[in-house]
């Protein structure tokens, strides 16, 4: 098989899986499928607020436009290559969490956005490079949904790893918790200001989404509360950084 014939058959691969993907996961609220067992009665000191999981919709439409708008990128790179085997992967791990939700098994719930989370870093840095050697793709502003997709991802598997330790039965105090939420927490934000000004705002902005959900969950617990509320300053810091500085605010163009 040539690299045309490759490029255009993951192109394909690509774009079913992404279609795939939405009716997977809105498919049991259709049916009216119950899948409640694997959040109630379970919470972490990094819990989100609900309103924040409406992303989802955003992340999934961006992922099927991008997927079909490659058909028409004519540039192709070993890297772009890459990048589609790596998201088809990811897009295997979210249809893969819909029956894992219908249960309660956090440890699965976590290896599956562990798996998430390492596809989409590998399409992330190859996405990337193929943006250095081609400078500015075709079809660049769709790159923000893989940018958004990993960021999502960051912060989901900080929740589902809590989910996890709960399920093995770490049950440390209130405090204890708190202070390790606080270090999930910073390590977001750290995550999201290098990126941010390694010129990926919105990854950076869907970190900062990520962290006013927690702050909003979290008003209990002062401590979360203003960690998450620094991060989200930090992170529009940095972004109106890169704004004042002139510099690309997405490393797509």
């Amino acid at each position: 098989m040539d690299n045309s014939t490759s490029l255009r058959t993951w192109r394909i691969i690509l774009l079913v899986t992404f279609i795939l993907v939405p009716v997977a996961n809105y498919l049991p609220i259709l049916l009216d499928i119950s899948q409640d067992r694997f959040t109630d009665g379970a919470d972490t000191r990094v819990d989100a607020a609900g309103y924040a999981f409406s992303i989802w919709g955003v992340i999934f439409t961006g992922m099927i436009l991008f997927a079909a708008l490659q058909f028409r990128a004519r540039e192709a790179t070993p890297h772009l290559l890459r990048a589609y085997r790596f998201l088809v992967v990811a897009g295997l791990a979210s249809i893969a969490f819909v029956p894992i939700s219908f249960g309660s098994n956090f440890l699965w719930g976590a290896v599956d956005l562990l798996w998430h989370l390492v596809a989409l870093l590998g399409a992330y840095v190859a996405l990337r490079r193929h943006a250095v050697e081609v400078g500015r793709p075709a079809f660049a502003w769709t790159y923000f949904a893989p940018s958004m997709y990993l960021g999502w991802i960051s912060g989901a598997t900080v929740i589902s790893l809590a989910l996890a330790l709960q399920q093995l039965g770490l049950a440390v105090p209130d405090a204890t918790q708190i202070t390790l939420a606080a270090g999930f927490v910073l390590i977001l934000t750290v995550l999201g200001c290098y990126l941010t000004l390694r010129e990926d705002c919105v990854y950076g902005l869907t970190v900062a989404w990520a962290l006013v959900a927690i702050a909003v969950e979290q008003q209990d617990a002062r401590f979360i509360f203003w960690a998450a509320s620094a991060g989200i300053i930090l992170i529009a810091a940095s972004v109106l950084r890169n704004a004042i500085n002139q510099r690309q605010l997405f490393y797509a163009g």
